[in-house]
């Protein structure tokens, strides 16, 4: 009896302990943004730019062909960022390189994007420390999107 009173103790004590650690543990950058909803939103409005940004525009001809290709890039790029900001979706397209090998993006292109990426952050008012956050992502893909 008392070691089943050990176990049952042991057993609770986990319990509290892993219960205050997931309340504790710091909100991933997907929550902060708002989650999906939010992250949709930002997709959404990005493509949206970057369809019309002339410095850019050129490498999204697909995306720009027909609105459901357009619809289809938002929701891969809204999965792409949720996957990356800690978030649950699943991402199930190219890997970056893979998906600019022989494109020849330049980097002022690729800072073109960030730069529209940033006004759809402020469009939706994103806090300067999740801006910050997520640009900080993006940054580190530009070496397997810019090829020249």
């Amino acid at each position: 009896m008392r070691i089943l009173r050990i176990i049952l103790a042991t057993v609770a004590a986990i319990g509290l302990t892993s219960a205050l650690s997931a309340a504790d543990r710091e909100p991933s950058l997907y929550e902060r943004l708002g989650g999906k909803p939010a992250i949709q939103a930002v997709a959404s409005d990005l493509v949206d730019r970057i369809l019309l940004d002339q410095r850019v525009n050129k490498w999204f001809a697909h995306a720009a062909a027909t609105p459901e290709n357009a619809s289809a890039y938002k929701a891969k790029l809204a999965d792409f960022l949720c996957q990356n900001t800690g978030g649950p979706c699943q991402y199930t397209g190219r890997d970056m390189v893979t998906a600019h090998k022989g494109r020849g993006v330049t980097s002022d292109a690729f800072n073109a994007v960030v730069q529209d990426l940033t006004a759809a952050l402020d469009k939706f008012k994103v806090p300067q420390k999740e801006k910050t956050d997520l640009l900080g992502i993006v940054a580190t893909l530009k070496s397997s999107i810019v090829q020249k």
